[in-house]
């Protein structure tokens, strides 16, 4: 019988490797400059599934040749820097692109599709073009109780993503669409209840979600399509029962979203988990759950996340893909908890001079990944400030590195910010090695490693917050056991 299982699982990879054939891309850029030529794969989660990509090698004519294989079909993203382009990809067909550099994404010509879906992705983006300029300035009038045609533009750009995209390969772009019409209503609630005495809070949700339901929002197609599974419709569902108002109003109106996420957690998760009732199917459930679930292991105490986390995985053992996403990302979550070794790293400050983990062992080390386009990073610094002048450099050393992109950008904010403690550059975005090692979803992002070289806290203190209540408790701690 054992002789007869090994024989059947060897077959079976034999077949799935008979059925891989090579899908080839192609073709010309008519100028890449400095940046790369990148085609990822779509994770199965936006924020902690690892990220597979390629490269392309680019001549010096400007001609790039890929070869992968494949056994089905899928959508692979065309990377330029940050600006994206879906290719269709199936096994064994053989794609030839013309892109033009200056307008990426748009104008990519692409010879070997079946139908013309370049040409209507390229008519998509060229009709949203205005629309998605007026977005972001709509966003803010809702913000404070202005006027605002948010979800009218947003309903004209689904209507376009339909009128151009639903039927083709291309099509979970106007799944998308639909998916951001439906936060931006979701998130209209929590700001008119706000502002508009009379408004009905519990019938707008009513509304909503019998929108979602027109519009097929709540299938596995969908949830797939969204940038972030079911996790924005469920985060700002959660927001519209005034818990956010509620906890600055105890605690002050200047804290941060990331401290009322921690203080509210399981308000806001009870909420969020409501959103599960309406999923269409199974598969829709154990892929809205998963990425609760994972959100939950991300932001909260392992735990704290353990039995949802347990549960899932006995519950759904049946979708492998998700389960196994969730053990490695639990295992990688759990190999940077409190206790274990921070993570080594050599980085430059702004003279050159290379700076190692080891070099400040036998104090408090309060590690900060920022970047100066982040607004949250920027608003903690006036307390870390203060937080620098109240211990001695024997007690603690606050460590600065910064994902900006751009060295000259870094160099240029560190000129502004006049920041007392030692600044190191990493780069690379989100892509930072040590960013990475420690497992970071997001900026600001704070680890404190104790005299030992151990982490002491997991991104869970923040200087205008809990940091001199948490670090006074483990400084006496550590004291007291050196005595």
């Amino acid at each position: 019988m054992m002789y007869r299982k090994q024989f059947l699982l060897l077959l079976s990879f034999a077949l799935l490797a008979s059925c891989e054939k090579d899908t080839q891309v192609s073709g010309n850029i008519d100028y890449l400059g400095d940046s790369n030529l990148i085609l990822k794969q779509i994770p199965v989660h936006y924020k902690y599934a690892p990220i597979f990509q390629d490269t392309f090698n680019v001549s010096e004519s400007d001609h790039f040749e890929y070869t992968t294989k494949l056994d089905s079909s899928e959508i692979r993203l065309l990377f330029i820097g940050d600006k994206e382009y879906p290719l269709y990809l199936t096994s064994g067909s053989e794609l030839l692109l013309t892109i033009e550099r200056s307008t990426f994404p748009k104008n990519v010509k692409v010879d070997g599709y079946e139908e013309d879906w370049d040409e209507k992705y390229t008519d998509y983006l060229t009709a949203i073009t205005d629309l998605e300029k007026k977005i972001p300035v709509e966003e803010e009038k809702i913000k404070t109780g202005q006027d605002n045609d948010l979800l009218k533009i947003s309903e004209k750009k689904y209507e376009l993503a339909e009128q151009y995209l639903k039927g083709t390969p291309l099509q979970d772009y106007y799944l998308k669409a639909i998916g951001e019409h439906l936060v931006f209503s979701i998130r209209s609630v929590e700001y008119n209840q706000r502002f508009y005495e009379n408004f009905n809070p519990d019938s707008a949700r009513k509304a909503i979600f019998a929108e979602a339901d027109s519009l097929n929002f709540f299938t596995i197609a969908s949830l797939k399509a969204q940038r972030a599974g079911i996790r924005d419709f469920a985060h700002y569902y959660a927001r519209t029962f005034g818990i956010y108002d509620s906890v600055k109003t105890v605690y002050g109106m200047d804290l941060s979203e990331y401290d009322i996420k921690r203080v509210a957690y399981e308000e806001l998760n009870e909420k969020r988990i409501q959103v599960l009732d309406h999923m269409k199917s199974r598969d829709a459930l154990a892929h809205a759950k998963m990425y609760l679930i994972a959100e939950r292991i991300g932001e909260q105490p392992l735990e704290k996340a353990q039995p949802s986390y347990e549960s899932y995985l006995q519950n759904f053992s049946d979708y492998p893909v998700y389960t196994q996403f969730l053990k490695n990302f639990y295992k990688d979550i759990k190999s940077v908890s409190p206790g274990e070794p921070a993570i080594p790293f050599s980085l430059p400050d702004i003279d050159g001079n290379i700076h190692t983990m080891d070099d400040y062992r036998g104090k408090f080390v309060l590690l900060d990944f920022w970047a100066g386009w982040c607004q949250p990073c920027l608003e903690e610094f006036p307390h870390m400030k203060d937080i620098y002048d109240n211990y001695s450099r024997d007690e603690l050393e606050i460590i600065g590195i910064s994902n900006e992109a751009d060295s000259l950008v870094w160099v240029q904010d560190l000129q502004h910010l006049n920041l007392p403690w030692p600044q190191l550059y990493g780069g690379d975005g989100f892509d930072e090695e040590t960013f990475k090692a420690y497992k970071g979803g997001g900026i600001p992002f704070y680890i404190l490693v104790d005299p030992d070289g151990k982490i002491a806290r997991y991104n869970d203190i923040r200087a205008s917050f809990n940091f001199t209540t948490v670090f006074d408790s483990l400084l006496e701690e550590h004291n007291q056991t050196t005595e």
